[in-house]
């Protein structure tokens, strides 16, 4: 996936030094395949998609004041039934839809 075959290179093509982050991810993806890259990224674009939006899921459902003076509609309250099944609905249409048009595309990109 990487045009540079060493640390040094990336770095002098960078124009800096690599970071420590950047330097573990080179190490660790140098010798991976360009599909299990996908595969991490696709986990982590997963991850913030669905765990990193289930505190606001939560905070809609508890309904406190201080934060209900931000929403468009105030006075509407969801239940949490629904907003669980929409949540439920959105993973699952990721799975079945998403998911596998991600994997089908990945030799267009290189």
């Amino acid at each position: 996936m990487f045009t540079f075959s060493s640390l040094e290179e990336a770095a002098a093509n960078l124009g800096r030094p690599l970071t420590h982050a950047e330097s573990l991810w080179f190490r660790y993806s140098a010798t991976k395949l360009d599909y299990l890259i996908y595969a991490h990224i696709f986990f982590l674009f997963f991850c913030i998609s669905y765990l990193f939006s289930l505190p606001l899921a939560l905070i809609e459902a508890m309904n406190p004041t201080p934060i209900r003076k931000f929403k468009i509609q105030a006075n509407v309250k969801t239940p949490f039934s629904r907003m669980l099944r929409c949540y439920k609905d959105v993973f699952i249409i990721h799975i079945i839809a998403i998911t596998p048009m991600e994997f089908m595309f990945i030799p267009f990109f290189k």
